[in-house]
């Protein structure tokens, strides 16, 4: 290869399209609508529960109006339990095998504490690295990380990573006051949605409810599913329908939940798995109100929140889940506690809200501004329009 302008170090598979929420989407945003004279090469996973694809070789991939490069260096399913060996020691491990094969770059960006400390010990060049949680959201008891099990060990390699960084990036308000103490180029960041792909919602709101997140503890889906169930017995006389999108470990627990209900409120329910990012949209075209019930303490700045927003969805959400101060009660949408029935009434409410005082709460978040602003500032390049995938292979 003869250069690369920004080496992104991450455990994320650059050839799927299949994004949900979190730092699988928002680097999908990078990709796209980065400048397009920034040369990208992106060190990730196979993210393949068939065994397919081959390790070590770097491989020119399609995303939007742009070629990438992409080194994968482990595999992953992350359809199933992590187990004993986190994501990210495979990814580093990885590293490690295949460091010969990767050229030094201009800058580097991490998104992880310890793929960011790897990062930085292993390659020379400026540190672009990416906080995307609040402060010791990792380390809480609705938690899925393995962080969580060594206390205050996150925080001090954060803030040691965070100090030799050249710009870092913070993608919640509140905590990213507190890193600007450790590093003044420190940027509090919001996330984005792609214009590209939003498809307004239909108006008048139809009885349709989505939710889109990992199937895992920090998001509680059961809640959603409980939550959804509360509301087809309060409002019979409408035929609410729930759409689930999102792959993860809880499914089977899901599952069971569901068969346990009425069959006619049962079949109501679609969890569809993960998608790709177009067609998680279309699938909030098609409905009335988005639900996000995360546990208070994880989120940044939840993208899918955005995304849902952006199309004219008004949100019903949990306590601490609306980071980023998007939700105006009963003008854009409804903060609620933890109860069912309470979520349930706040989803029957937020049907009528109006759709454009919703898109104008996050009308300034578009991919292409927010992208360059705060992952290339130095640029005047306005990124392109996004288009489909493609992957070619060279050895």
């Amino acid at each position: 290869m003869e250069r690369i302008d920004r080496l992104i170090v991450q455990q994320y598979d650059a050839q799927r399209t299949l994004t949900i929420g979190g730092i699988d989407t928002c680097l999908r945003g990078v990709l796209e609508y980065s400048p397009p004279d920034v040369r990208i090469g992106v060190v990730g996973v196979l993210d393949d529960a068939s065994g397919g694809g081959v390790l070590g070789r770097w491989q020119k991939v399609r995303k939007g109006e742009r070629d990438i490069w992409f080194l994968p260096v482990a595999r992953i399913d992350t359809t199933r339990p992590k187990g004993v060996v986190p994501f990210s020691v495979r990814l580093i491990a990885g590293l490690l095998r295949y460091r010969a094969r990767i050229p030094r770059a201009e800058s580097l960006q991490a998104h992880r504490v310890d793929v960011g400390l790897a990062t930085r010990l292993l390659f020379r060049g400026p540190l672009v690295y990416c906080i995307h949680t609040q402060e010791r959201g990792l380390l809480g008891p609705t938690s899925d990380s393995f962080w969580r099990k060594f206390g205050d060990l996150h925080e001090r390699l954060d803030r040691w990573i965070v100090r030799r960084a050249d710009r870092v990036i913070v993608f919640n308000p509140a905590y990213a006051e507190k890193v600007r103490r450790w590093n003044p180029r420190t940027a509090a960041a919001p996330t984005w949605f792609d214009p590209a792909i939003t498809v307004p919602a239909p108006d008048p709101h139809p009885p349709a409810l989505v939710w889109v997140g990992r199937l895992e503890t920090p998001k509680n889906p059961e809640l959603a599913i409980r939550t959804f169930a509360a509301l087809a017995k309060s409002d019979p006389e409408e035929p609410w329908t729930f759409e689930v999108i999102g792959s993860g470990t809880l499914r089977p627990e899901l599952e069971a939940l569901i068969a346990t209900l009425p069959p006619d409120v049962a079949s109501r329910i679609t969890l569809r798995g993960r998608l790709a990012a177009a067609d998680v949209a279309e699938a909030r075209s098609r409905s009335g109100v988005f639900l996000m019930t995360s546990h208070a303490g994880y989120e940044g700045f939840p993208r899918v929140l955005v995304e849902a927003m952006a199309a004219g969805l008004p949100a019903v959400v949990t306590e601490g889940a609306d980071t980023g101060g998007l939700v105006q009660q009963g003008v854009s949408g409804f903060t609620c506690g933890r109860d069912p029935q309470e979520l349930a009434d706040a989803v029957r409410a937020a049907r009528g809200l109006d759709r454009a005082k919703v898109t104008e709460a996050v009308a300034a978040l578009s991919a292409p501004r927010v992208v360059r602003e705060n992952f290339f500032p130095d640029s005047a390049d306005v990124p392109a329009v996004a288009g489909s995938d493609s992957v070619q292979e060279t050895s």
